[in-house]
């Protein structure tokens, strides 16, 4: 189960995960950005993982995407640092 939490302070909208970021659940995120990304191709957008504790494969892929489309990616744990660097080291 994953939540997302919508957050908008203009200019820049920010998504907070909870949970796993696996399964059906990859695709809902892309929604989401997508989303506000097609109403406003210019704002700013920050993934907050810092409450995340899974990423399967297909969410590390979108993220990697969402990285080269401009969001950043930020977190707090070890955990979660360590799927940023892996995802910037490619």
């Amino acid at each position: 189960m994953l939540r997302i939490t919508t957050i908008d302070n203009d200019p820049v909208t920010t998504f907070r995960l909870e949970g796993r970021l696996a399964g059906d659940w990859v695709a809902e995120l892309e929604r989401c950005f997508t989303s506000i990304k097609a109403a406003d191709p210019s704002r700013k957008v920050e993934i907050d993982m810092s409450d995340l504790d899974f990423v399967d494969a297909k969410g590390e892929l979108l993220l990697e995407r969402l990285l080269l489309s401009g969001a950043k990616l930020h977190g707090s744990n070890l955990f979660i640092m360590s799927i940023v660097a892996g995802i910037v080291e490619h």
